[in-house]
């Protein structure tokens, strides 16, 4: 396999890797577009890196070169529901006798990325070498971290009545984590919580949100 068709095959699957790896803990597909390319008769490499970069910050952020002169650049959009990126684009370049040429590659984390891959890939290679542009759809914004007692959220520090030294941090994610670093979940539907550490158990919300009792717990949160 030619060094050229390596760095290709590996861009690609880099693009998987990353949002597998930082992507949500369910996420539903991965969508991926590839082989937009481009040549220029002129230029050199650093004049394609400098188009790759202010092309890839025009839709996303960040826009950064793997290593120094390796003509590969990367960008991520900005953090969507779950708190991370939802959209990654690959701009590599390559040097020719005369002049350079580049490919794009893009993918996106569907259904939390609102457009598809492949609208991406081509405003970026359109804002590279000229073509017509369409609107992308704004990202959602990450959901706010609760303040307050609120009774539609169990996100906070929660003490036990019985012991001042127990306490549980519940996460936006259902995560519960205690003060000891045991690990459990939480669910709420309605008052009706369900809390999974050392086994499963069923607690009542208070109406002002503050409180919580039942299966062998009772519990006030600092508001």
């Amino acid at each position: 396999m030619s060094a050229h068709l390596r760095r290709v095959a590996f861009g690609s699957g880099a693009l998987v890797a990353s949002f597998l790896w930082c992507g949500s803990s369910t996420p539903a597909s991965v969508d991926i577009a590839a082989g937009i390319r481009y040549v220029s008769p002129t230029g050199t490499l650093a004049d394609c890196s400098a188009k790759a970069r202010a092309s890839l910050d025009a839709f996303l952020e960040g826009a950064a070169e793997s290593s120094p002169g390796s003509g590969d650049w990367i960008a991520h959009s900005q953090n969507g529901v779950a708190g991370m990126p939802t959209a990654t684009a690959v701009i590599r370049c390559y040097a020719l006798p005369q002049g350079y040429f580049a490919t794009f590659d893009c993918a996106v984390q569907l259904p939390d990325n609102p457009y598809l891959a492949q609208a991406l890939c081509l405003d970026v290679a359109h804002k590279f070498y000229g073509g017509p542009i369409a609107a992308l759809a704004a990202i959602p914004t990450p959901t706010p971290i609760p303040t307050g007692c609120a009774t539609n959220s169990l996100v906070g520090t929660w003490v036990s009545d019985s012991d001042s030294t127990l306490t549980f941090t519940m996460d936006l994610t259902g995560d519960v984590t205690d003060n000891q670093g045991v690990s459990g979940s939480w669910g709420l539907k309605g008052d009706t919580v369900t809390l999974t550490y050392y086994g499963t158990h069923t607690l009542t919300l208070s109406s002002d949100g503050k409180h919580m009792k039942g299966g062998g717990y009772s519990l006030t949160r600092k508001c």
